[in-house]
């Protein structure tokens, strides 16, 4: 009989806790010995509970192999805290999962320089282009993102990521067949594919409260640094923020207005010592001595003007998607985790003018003509544009995009 059914039925034994089976494995040495003690043993462990005896002592298995056969169906792999190439970094962390779920290719973690970017699911714009550029290049540069799938911060890095190559390390708060929020079906699928989704809870585990704040602790812990990007006072990426100080690893964060609401818990850990982060560049680049064969610098176009169009297209393709799928979702249900935010990386009318000068660089007039919008609209949105580095003004004073 494998192990395997020794450690999923040490996590499906009710009311012990993640630290308690700690407590146990160090004891006994090995999930196999835990699982065949009696009583009496479990009672020589230091600090053992009854309650805890009482559950250990309940040794049915059929829990155990139900779930080792929808993971064989599934195609996702179960590795122990004991395996070989369960990562060393995650591993070395206080209360470290047990199992892992995993489904794709596994980079060697301890090797790779992956750094989690994190953030609030009701995402302004900026964060989110703070968000795709920070990924991107972190990807490009040879970085490894790590992200959770939630909607928002999250969804943008990851996305980016892929653009840029991947791969990436999803992070889920729910079985890996689980899709939430539903109508992230193909970003997760594509992590799947171009990664790898990495989860502690076995198939079929719905999203709660509990899961989603406990993933972030593998987040981190799996990272070299953490970057958040966008966090209020009340966010689940100032608990990721929390335990990567308490692991040790690096916190960087994106500053934003001391007025708006959604980036007082990013202002307050700058406040408290988390370094300032411009680009991506500023978070990969601390980690050259420790990955020279990883990291380099390579010179990214103005955040891929051409990524950012194929990103919209897919954006809107998603936008219609979700609006289907949302007719079916419970909203009263989960409340926290299925608000979004709609906006898209640019405009209709900016898009327009991206599109338009795809071909080559043109004039203000022609630009006007060629978008089909009023002079006024069309002034604003070249604007914006040229402030958010997409087009610039060449020496004829013609409009193009930015190298």
């Amino acid at each position: 009989m494998s192990d395997v059914k020794y450690w999923l039925w040490l996590t499906q034994s009710g009311g012990i806790s993640n630290a308690a089976a700690h407590k146990y494995l160090r004891h006994f040495g090995s999930v196999k010995q835990l699982y065949f003690a009696t009583a009496e043993d479990y009672r020589l462990v230091p600090e053992a509970r009854e309650a805890e005896v009482k559950r250990l002592m309940n040794k049915r298995l059929d829990k155990a192999e139900k779930i080792e056969a929808d993971c064989r169906k599934l195609g996702i792999r179960i590795m122990s805290l004991y395996d070989a190439d369960y990562p060393d970094r995650l591993r070395n962390i206080y209360d470290a999962p047990l199992v892992l779920y995993v489904k794709g290719d596994l980079p060697t973690i301890d090797d790779s320089p992956c750094i989690a970017i994190v953030g609030t699911r009701k995402s302004h714009q900026y964060g989110q282009r703070c968000a795709q550029r920070f990924a991107y290049d972190i990807t490009r540069c040879g970085g490894i993102v790590v992200s959770g799938l939630a909607e928002g911060i999250d969804s943008a890095a990851i996305r980016a990521a892929l653009d840029a190559g991947g791969p990436v390390i999803g992070v889920l708060g729910t079985g890996i067949d689980v899709v939430y929020p539903a109508w992230n079906t193909e970003l997760q699928n594509a992590v799947s594919k171009n990664g790898v989704l990495i989860s502690e809870y076995p198939p079929g585990t719905k999203g709660s409260k509990s899961t989603f704040p406990q993933r972030n602790r593998i987040i981190s812990g799996i990272s070299v640094g953490v970057a958040v990007i966008e966090a209020p006072n009340i966010s689940g990426s100032l608990i990721t923020a929390a335990r990567a100080s308490e692991q040790g690893r690096d916190v960087y964060v994106v500053p934003g207005n001391i007025d708006d609401p959604n980036f007082v818990g990013s202002n307050m850990l700058i406040r408290d010592g988390a370094a300032l982060a411009i680009s991506g560049w500023d978070i990969i680049s601390c980690y050259r001595w420790q990955f020279p064969e990883h990291i380099k610098r390579r010179d990214s176009k103005k955040f891929a003007v051409m990524d950012a169009v194929k990103r919209l297209g897919d954006a809107q393709k998603e936008k219609n998607n979700r609006a289907e799928t949302k007719k079916s979702v419970d909203k009263q249900n989960n409340k926290e985790y299925i608000d979004m935010n709609d906006s898209m990386q640019l405009s209709d009318g900016e898009l327009a003018i991206v599109r338009a000068l795809m071909d080559g660089a043109k004039g203000k007039d022609e630009l006007i003509e060629l978008s089909g919008g009023e002079a006024s609209d069309v002034l604003a949105d070249l604007t914006m544009l040229e402030l958010e580095g997409y087009i610039r003004l060449n020496e004829e004073t013609r409009f193009e995009l930015c190298p």
